[in-house]
């Protein structure tokens, strides 16, 4: 039987490291809860260096106390090395292979024009030293810069890896962002690899389900993210998406009150679906 991972993204982290009670206890806490192995890339960490303080300390002290397993790109390359007993130059090869596989999830040219030196690098005969291969990566992951979801493509590396070289399957804790659950989805639909998803508004599901969390603690919670969220709060800060219209070929993602479908949840009118999202249970007898 595959054990279960929890790949932890940069937004995720971010919300629910910040989303607290008025004990000042985090609901990303709570998350830690779940059976899983948790695991992040270094990218997420670099991400949160560059936006928020308070969830880096979480994510900082989680990852020094061994409870979250924070894996570099020299991390991954060694997992494949060691997995198929192979020489550095073949786990350059394989890890290559396998990142321009997560690049193309958003596009069909990401690798080629950000990772030429990778490309380059991987055909080489002689053999390839560490920092060879440390400073391709860092002049791909510059060229990427910031913004073109070179966290999401990481953490799918990881995944792939995970899953290929040690039978872990993979749960997505990741963003809300539509565009970037949804190539997800789609390269999990269309590839051998099976990933689910769970999203901040989905956890609360989860948290129910699981009984992690009464109605009453929930409600204190997602209190306090909106708390967290004045002044300068937003009518998008509290609107979740949902899925509709699932049994067609292209369903519909509109936008719900986060109130009201706290209440659905709550009220066991919806179900969360493997890519995380909360869909209506009327939806699943159409």
């Amino acid at each position: 039987m595959s054990k279960k991972a929890a790949i932890l993204d940069s937004d995720f982290t971010i919300k629910t490291a910040l989303t607290k009670n008025s004990k000042g206890e985090s609901l990303a806490d709570i998350v830690l809860k779940l059976p899983y192995t948790f695991y992040c890339h270094e990218q997420n960490k670099k991400e949160l260096s560059a936006h928020q303080n308070t969830a880096l300390i979480w994510l900082k002290d989680k990852i020094d106390s061994n409870i979250i397993d924070c894996l570099s790109d020299f991390d991954i390359l060694s997992i494949i090395q060691n997995s198929y007993s192979i020489s550095r130059n073949n786990a350059i090869r394989l890890y290559a292979d396998r990142l321009k596989l997560a690049c193309e999830i958003f596009s069909a040219t990401f690798y080629e024009k950000h990772y030429s030196y990778l490309e380059e690098l991987k055909n080489k005969i002689e053999p390839i030293s560490d920092d060879e291969f440390i400073s391709a990566i860092n002049t791909g992951d510059s060229s990427v810069g910031r913004g073109n979801n070179l966290g999401e493509i990481k953490d799918i590396l990881l995944s792939i890896v995970l899953n290929q070289c040690s039978n872990i399957d993979c749960i997505f804790f990741c963003s809300d962002d539509n565009r970037a659950r949804r190539n997800i989805l789609a390269f999990t639909v269309s590839s051998e690899f099976t990933f689910k998803s769970i999203s901040y508004m989905g956890f609360y599901w989860v948290a129910k389900n699981k009984k992690l969390l009464t109605r009453d603690e929930e409600i204190e919670f997602l209190s306090g993210w909106k708390h967290f969220c004045q002044p300068s709060l937003k009518d998008s800060d509290l609107k979740v998406t949902i899925k509709e219209h699932i049994s067609r070929k292209q369903p519909d993602y509109p936008k719900e009150n986060i109130d009201d479908l706290f209440s659905a949840i709550w009220d066991d009118k919806v179900v969360m679906l493997d890519d995380g999202y909360l869909v209506y249970k009327y939806e699943l007898k159409q």
